[in-house]
């Protein structure tokens, strides 16, 4: 039996450069409502693109290895912030995002990459549709929105907040804590 030591938790994901201060007042509005709602840092925006989990050593050094070696013929993804929704839904939301405009075609195609890199290593597909956004805010557990901030969801589902470039792909190690997750790139992959 492994010990917990021997094990990290690892995600890929592609992180959200420059998209800090285009929702500095999403943020700023969302982080008022902490009794119900957990905003994230807005350092650690980013889309997900495969949740790996708790994995050993031996796994992470294979798969971190086969990472280094791919050379993907994808360029990088330009984007638009546009609105403000929750999973699933307003009322019994766990998750509330920021929406992204961006080439879905394009996107998938790196989601794919990393899927089939991660199955090669015993990790299994997901069996969700993928649905590209920048996580803004979890619901606390037991809680729901406020109605205020519920309101201000509405209020700006068709807003644009600003445009970016997705043009990495990182393997990252999340650390759990009190304050917040921290987040360690342990590889890189550049898009061009």
């Amino acid at each position: 039996m492994m010990n917990n030591s021997a094990m990290t938790r690892l995600f890929f994901a592609m992180p959200a450069e420059g998209m800090a201060e285009a929702l500095r007042p999403v943020h700023d509005e969302l982080a008022g409502y902490r009794r119900a709602l957990k905003a994230v840092e807005p350092e650690n925006y980013h889309i997900t693109l495969k949740f790996l989990g708790e994995t050993d050593r031996g796994a992470l050094g294979r798969l971190a290895g086969d990472f280094r070696a791919l050379h993907p013929d994808l360029g990088a993804l330009p984007c638009t912030l546009r609105g403000l929704g929750a999973f699933p839904d307003i009322r019994r939301a766990r998750v509330l995002w920021c929406g992204l405009d961006l080439d879905l075609v394009a996107m998938e195609r790196v989601r794919l990459l990393i899927e089939d890199l991660s199955e090669k290593h015993g990790f299994a597909k997901e069996p969700r549709p993928f649905q590209p956004h920048l996580t803004l805010a979890r619901v606390r557990k037991d809680m729901i929105v406020p109605a205020e901030c519920a309101a201000y969801i509405a209020a700006h589902q068709d807003t644009v907040f600003g445009t970016s470039l997705f043009d990495r792909i990182v393997l990252f190690k999340s650390e759990l804590r009190r304050e917040g997750p921290r987040y360690t790139a342990l590889e890189e992959k550049k898009l061009r």
